[in-house]
């Protein structure tokens, strides 16, 4: 990878005990399936597949769509691309937990995030966070049983979840 790329994209890992529509930030319909909605971005679409594949290699499960959590990680790809800041706590201080406790996604046992910036393509997203050991360890927890994917002009935001209850 490109040094500019690595200084661009800095990317972070937010793992602690506690989603995608494309470059339009268009909501999904409330639901959990096992599969991003059909109309979702291609560019997301690669990713979920890529992360998928990823941790069947591991022994883990496959991750089921969660709505809202795609929905909320959206809403802060969205935030960062309107407010110009690039991290997992939003300049409101609220964490990757807040926002989604506040959007009514709550969850029993484990949750992360995963963000990115300066690539709408999911397999160099998906490149990146596996060589990075932070990243790696939210794709390969085989505790996560749901995620959300987010992506907004550039900026990805992966939210994942053990046993959503909402």
């Amino acid at each position: 990878m490109p040094t500019y790329l690595r200084t661009v994209l800095a990317v972070l890992a937010c793992t602690l005990a506690t989603a995608c529509s494309g470059d339009d930030a268009t909501p999904f319909e409330p639901g959990i399936s096992g599969n991003p909605p059909p109309a979702t971005a291609a560019e997301v679409v690669q990713l979920v597949d890529l992360v998928n594949d990823q941790r069947g290699g591991q022994g883990c499960s496959s991750l089921a769509w969660h709505t809202g959590a795609a929905n909320v990680a959206v809403a802060h790809s969205t935030d960062m691309r309107d407010r110009d800041f690039f991290s997992h706590t939003n300049p409101d201080g609220e964490s990757p937990f807040d926002r989604m406790h506040a959007a009514g996604v709550d969850w029993s046992g484990v949750a992360g995030e995963n963000i990115a910036y300066g690539t709408s393509s999911g397999s160099t997203v998906f490149d990146m966070w596996i060589n990075s050991p932070g990243h790696r360890a939210n794709i390969e927890n085989c505790s996560f049983t749901h995620h959300g994917v987010g992506l907004v002009d550039g900026r990805w935001t992966h939210l994942f979840l053990q046993n959503p209850t909402s």
